[in-house]
């Protein structure tokens, strides 16, 4: 089966026959679409919170956060849709209920998703300028250059996906399937579904390692300059010490918040390129990965998927588990929910 047929990077199940009988991957999907949907909704919505409270909405990252949420929550939203256990248990695939409703499905889903992944470059670019700039960092990274560059993101991701969702999306058998071509189009939807992966994943995770590794280089020899200080404490006046500990508090500071972010862009870039290099593999094999029934083929989709949605589910976690500021942020949600 040629793989623009019906689509490869929809991150779907396009079809909604029925898999041989030994499947039993419909029961996995059961038990973790609903945890991943609780999970990745209601953690968004935390961050969100935790984001436009005092202590955090003043930072210009907060408003790359509060985006990067929303994206996630849309993907969260739109992915159990996505699903052929969802539409046997409804009846019916409600993408496919018009021609105009299945771009727009798909125009939302790829676009929520593609954010998301650059609005993490954007937070990471903003820590590097943080721990590579910090005297400039204050003039760099601000709300006005923050809104300018996301505005200009969303402008060009919203003409890319528009274009490629205004011809390739069609309703074959009652499924609203991504990509799907007539044969002499072949290469013009295999140049898309590769600039696509490549908008998504490939092109985000190569920022995310770069910058990422130049942050931690900086921190390493950062610890070294500082180390060989703390012995001559003693000899400094009150004064000094103050000031040598104020320093030494922003440095931890900056520390666990970069180590914060860092462990979000590891996540990532582990968990969104397993389901890039999956589209690729099927692409070479000429074999529509979201459709096939082959058991290893099918494996790998399941296992992909769950992967991925993750990436959009984690942030919460990995924020309250790194992020002491983050964590009171989200207690005092709470505290303030039981006092009322």
């Amino acid at each position: 089966m040629d793989i623009t047929t019906h689509g490869s990077f929809a991150n779907n199940s396009n079809v909604t026959g029925d898999l041989p009988p030994d499947y039993s991957l419909d029961q996995i999907g059961y038990v973790f679409i609903p945890l991943l949907l609780v999970l990745g909704v209601g953690g968004n919505i935390l961050i969100i919170k935790v984001m436009i409270s005092t202590s955090f909405k003043t930072l210009a990252v907060s408003k790359m956060f509060i985006a990067m949420s929303i994206s996630d929550i849309v993907v969260n939203l739109l992915f159990p849709f996505n699903k052929s256990f969802v539409h046997k248990m409804i009846g019916i695939d409600i993408r496919a209920l018009s021609s105009g409703g299945c771009k727009l499905f798909f125009w939302t889903y790829r676009f929520a998703k593609t954010t998301s992944s650059w609005l993490v470059v954007l937070i990471t670019m903003e820590r590097f300028v943080a721990v590579w700039l910090p005297m400039k960092a204050k003039f760099i990274n601000t709300e006005r250059h923050v809104y300018i560059v996301m505005a200009l993101l969303y402008a060009m991701l919203a003409i890319f996906f528009g274009y490629w969702c205004s011809w390739a999306d069609q309703i074959i058998d009652k499924s609203c399937v991504f990509n799907s071509r007539p044969l002499d189009s072949v290469r013009l939807s295999g140049i898309f579904l590769l600039c696509g992966l490549i908008l998504y994943s490939f092109a985000p995770s190569i920022f995310v390692i770069i910058f990422n590794g130049l942050i931690v280089y900086k921190l390493i020899i950062m610890r070294k300059r500082t180390r060989p200080k703390v012995s001559t404490t003693s000899s400094l006046s009150p004064i000094q010490r103050q000031s040598r500990n104020t320093s030494n508090s922003h440095s931890t500071l900056n520390s666990r918040t970069t180590v914060m972010l860092l462990s979000a862009a590891i996540s990532f870039v582990v968990l969104v390129t397993p389901n890039a290099v999956a589209n690729i593999v099927s692409f070479a094999k000429k074999e529509a990965i979201f459709e096939t029934t082959d058991p290893v083929m099918v494996s790998l989709r399941e296992t992909v998927q769950i992967l991925e949605q993750l990436n959009h589910c984690i942030n919460f976690i990995l924020y309250t588990m790194y992020n002491k500021r983050f964590r009171d942020g989200v207690i005092m949600i709470f505290k303030r929910k039981h006092e009322d």
